[in-house]
């Protein structure tokens, strides 16, 4: 930790002297960058890309400050991996569970080399053997793949699945769908999926082992199958029938994704498109919550009889969660976009249940409207952390970022940085 300490030492006298704020975000000095922040925010001069610099200097503070020996804090920053790729590389030089997690993120952003990554195959610590397996990608690594889906370790084993996907190695399918059977770890299961979905083998008996795996899966793991059944190569070989009698008879979050993905992928499949409308504009209508939330997520808007649904669930006065994703959807309608602007607004205003308001303020931000930006800024100022993310990434979403770089001085180390990658996320 004292060369990655020096590093980031050097680069704060080298490149950012002149910037009181960058400066204050190097130290983790909270209270100078607050003082140094609050007059450009009160003046409105703070531009993005001045706040995407301290953005820049809290998240790379965090990955040398000491609790980045928890790996939970690396991993924080995942989705803000490219633009911290320096930051990142310097932590992986510390060989610990964090260092790990940052060269896993390293390599699959493309900024380690597969040939870096299985450097480590032979490591002792588990964190770093799974780097090694994540670069086994080429054809000649297929035998060291499949020690790897057998390893101890189930993050190894993760790691070797998702290689497995990035190679598209056919051969490894009987491997993969064994794995998604008995693996015990469900991430694994699940990564093990979507694998056999990226590689999209031709022929076989792919679709009825997938078949096979559906009674014993959860939710989670159907809507990976229904996804996998859609892949080209496997719907011809079985995977559409699949899906034809899923919609057909089915229900659940996995039929529900399973119509999503017939409407998306099978174009040609007028039968079972029908079936998978219905299905679609029955959960809208009368399915549980959660299925209902999933069906409105997914289904194409512009669909008449799905539109029609989605219209009738505008009206329901039981569940204002639902009124308000409904409303949001029919955002993409040029035709109805002036109404849902107007129904959002009217649950955006402060007042009403807070949670309604806050996702009503989010769907405006998302659309680019600005008129709730007052509203989105107040709730910089609650206690409550997840308020203030979901803030933040609101006036991410309209392009006014900046507004939100008071929370990079905040109390909580997991505001800052979260706040902190989702300016660094959105350009």
């Amino acid at each position: 930790m004292a060369r990655v300490s020096l590093v980031f030492a050097v680069l704060s006298l080298a490149g950012c002297a002149g910037s009181a704020a960058v400066s204050a975000a190097r130290r983790g000095d909270e209270a100078a960058l607050a003082r140094a922040i609050e007059p450009e925010l009160a003046k409105g001069t703070l531009q993005d890309d001045e706040a995407r610099e301290i953005a820049l200097a809290v998240a790379e503070h965090a990955l040398e400050s000491p609790s980045s020996s928890n790996e939970s804090v690396v991993r924080e920053l995942s989705l803000c991996a490219k633009p911290l790729a320096s930051a990142l590389g310097w932590r992986a030089e510390v060989h610990d569970a964090a260092g790990a997690e940052a060269a896993m993120m390293l390599v699959e952003e493309g900024e380690w080399s597969d040939a870096e990554a299985r450097r480590w195959l032979r490591d002792g610590s588990d964190d770093w053997r799974a780097v090694g397996a994540r670069g086994l990608v080429r054809e000649e690594d297929a035998k060291a793949r499949a020690a790897a889906m057998l390893d101890p370790a189930a993050k190894v084993r993760r790691a070797a699945m998702r290689a497995s996907a990035e190679a598209r190695a056919v051969g490894d399918v009987p491997a993969l769908l064994e794995s998604a059977r008995v693996d015990p770890d469900l991430m694994a299961r699940t990564d093990a999926v979507r694998a056999v979905g990226r590689i999209d083998p031709r022929g076989g008996d792919t679709a009825s082992r997938l078949h096979d795996l559906w009674s014993s899966s959860d939710d989670a793991l159907r809507e990976d199958i229904a996804r996998a059944y859609a892949s080209p190569n496997i719907a011809a070989s079985g995977g559409a029938e699949e899906l034809r009698l899923l919609v057909a008879s089915g229900h659940g979050p996995g039929a529900v994704s399973a119509a999503a993905f017939v409407m998306m992928r099978m174009k040609n499949a007028s039968d079972t498109r029908t079936s998978a409308i219905a299905l679609l504009v029955r959960t809208i209508d009368e399915a549980p919550r959660r299925e209902r939330l999933l069906a409105i997520a997914m289904a194409p808007v512009s669909e008449p009889s799905i539109m029609a649904a989605m219209k009738r669930a505008t009206a329901e006065t039981e569940t204002l969660e639902t009124r308000v994703s409904v409303w949001s959807r029919l955002l993409e309608l040029a035709a109805e976009h002036a109404k849902a602007t107007a129904a959002l607004l009217a649950f955006a205003r402060p007042g009403g249940p807070e949670l309604v308001a806050r996702r009503a303020r989010l769907a405006l931000a998302s659309d680019g409207d600005r008129s709730v930006q007052q509203w989105i800024e107040a709730d910089l100022k609650t206690p409550d952390a997840s308020t203030k993310l979901l803030a933040a990434t609101a006036l991410a979403a309209m392009h006014r970022g900046a507004r939100a770089a008071g929370l990079l001085a905040d109390a909580d180390p997991i505001v800052r940085t979260s706040v902190a990658c989702t300016l660094l996320a959105h350009r």
